[in-house]
């Protein structure tokens, strides 16, 4: 019923195990790293075979979402277990809220304009991640022409509407993505050129949405090249939301410049970057691990005394809750127990020291392009598993290990709320911050001059008469 893929199945050996666990993992997104977690708790492998009868399966993780019919199957097991223990899954229903390029920015937009903190301290959408319009091939509704608008101001310089500093126009560079793709599939990097961007939309599927977001041209970059941050977050079903404080720097093959057209510069997805003929040359896998990033913040910006847990953590953070809350009330509408979610946060840096969200993915890359990540991955799927897993699913052997690293960001509940006040400021270094000018009215055109003359005298004629105080 549910079309599994051959996967991986395991029985608890415990002896005095009141119940058989089974569980099952898809292919995929490198399933041996869950396996290689899986196992130490004390499963014992049984087969590898195609089974569509869930019965007995207690745990399943898939790399990408369960259909409406996958969710009705497993409901109805769940209904017949008796006062049995539900499936464990590794997907909360509506993901696709904050887990689509398109979803991102709708739940953005409109929790920040129906949230009173935000409205009054004049936060949206393009505070937290750059300038987005979400566009139809055949341009032709309100939301390509705003986009064309903007496009036209950036090119000529005016930056009225424009979030984004203006350091990060100067090219006018925009990116087009696909809304559903993950890994950099099919984004494209346009430069200036409208044209084109045009030519591209027009020659896709219609009504499929495309994500047009606006270029950071001057990001903050590890030895001249590009980069990016990968942290982890885990969703409940009971509405908590977790933030795992340790994560990797993915970084490009090649040096950075505007000029370059190669994606093998501007986007710094493994997925993508491992096909470079430059992979691995400056960094084994493309990754670093955060300690080596402080140490090259100390390094290459002594004056600023910079480090991640003061001067980005906090902004990360913020930016997790924003896009939980901004999903919460549509998540699991089923009101299921013992699901949860494990996303991965996409996020950069501007030579400013700004933090930016870019995306979220469900099904975060599980690869091991390096023996630090291997490490950071175990650690962080034992502890995540001691979360989901263990108080449903008992290891048969429990493995001791250190304090569990997941924090506690969010749970109604408990009346956890991390997040700080709108009023923060965006920079964690002051006098960086671009400053506010006020931009002038534009200058009346000779047309203009007359028909506010008129309006004068009209406001003369229609104004009282005035009495002598005397």
């Amino acid at each position: 019923l549910l079309n599994f893929l051959p996967e991986f199945q395991a029985i608890s050996n415990n002896p005095h195990s009141k119940f058989v666990y089974k569980w099952m993992v898809y292919n995929g997104n490198h399933s041996e790293t869950l396996q290689d977690v899986i196992k130490p708790r004390g499963f014992a492998r049984a087969s590898t075979k195609q089974d569509d009868h869930l019965e007995d399966i207690n745990f399943i993780w898939r790399p990408i979402q369960f259909s409406r019919r996958g969710y009705t199957t497993i409901d109805k097991v769940n209904a017949d277990r008796d006062g049995k223990k539900h499936i464990v899954i590794n997907h909360l229903e509506n993901i696709k809220g904050i887990c689509t390029k398109t979803g991102l920015v709708k739940s953005l937009r409109r929790y920040y304009k129906e949230n009173l903190e935000a409205v009054v301290a004049r936060y949206s959408a393009y505070d937290s991640t750059p300038t987005t319009f979400l566009l139809l091939p055949d341009c032709n509704d309100a939301e390509y022409t705003a986009f064309l608008q903007r496009f036209q101001e950036i090119e000529k310089g005016v930056f009225r509407k424009e979030k984004l500093p203006a350091k990060h126009c100067t090219d006018n560079m925009w990116l087009i993505k696909p809304d559903a793709e993950n890994q950099g599939r099919g984004i494209e990097v346009f430069k200036n050129n409208l044209p084109d961007m045009k030519k591209f939309l027009t020659s896709k599927p219609p009504n499929t949405y495309w994500v047009v977001q606006k270029y950071l041209e001057e990001p903050l970059l590890y030895s001249g090249r590009k980069f990016d941050i990968r942290m982890w977050a885990l969703m409940t079903f009971k509405g908590e939301l977790f933030f795992y404080p340790h994560g990797y720097i993915r970084t490009s093959s090649d040096f950075y410049t505007l000029d370059s057209k190669l994606n093998y510069v501007h986007l710094t997805n493994n997925c993508l970057q491992k096909y470079g003929e430059k992979y691995g040359t400056f960094e084994e896998g493309n990754t670093i691990g955060f300690e080596q990033f402080d140490q090259y913040l100390k390094d290459a910006f002594p004056d600023y005394h910079l480090d991640l847990q003061t001067h980005f953590m906090p902004r990360i953070k913020d930016l997790m809750i924003d896009a939980f809350l901004s999903v919460k009330d549509e998540l699991n509408p089923a009101k299921r127990k013992n699901c949860f979610e494990m996303v991965g946060f996409d996020f950069m840096i501007d030579e400013d020291f700004r933090v930016w969200l870019i995306e979220i993915n469900t099904n975060p890359y599980l690869g091991v392009p390096n023996k630090y990540i291997e490490a950071l991955l175990t650690k962080m799927l034992t502890d995540l598993f001691s979360i989901v897993l263990d108080p449903y699913v008992k290891p048969a052997n429990p493995i001791p290990t250190p304090a569990n690293q997941f924090e506690l960001l969010y749970d109604e509940r408990r009346k956890v709320n991390q997040r700080r006040s709108y009023g923060v400021p965006l920079y964690p270094i002051p006098s960086l911050a671009p400053i506010e000018t006020k931009i002038p009215d534009p200058v009346p055109r000779k047309n203009d001059k007359k028909e506010e003359a008129v309006k004068k005298e009209k406001k003369k004629k229609k104004a009282p008469a005035t009495q002598d105080s005397n």
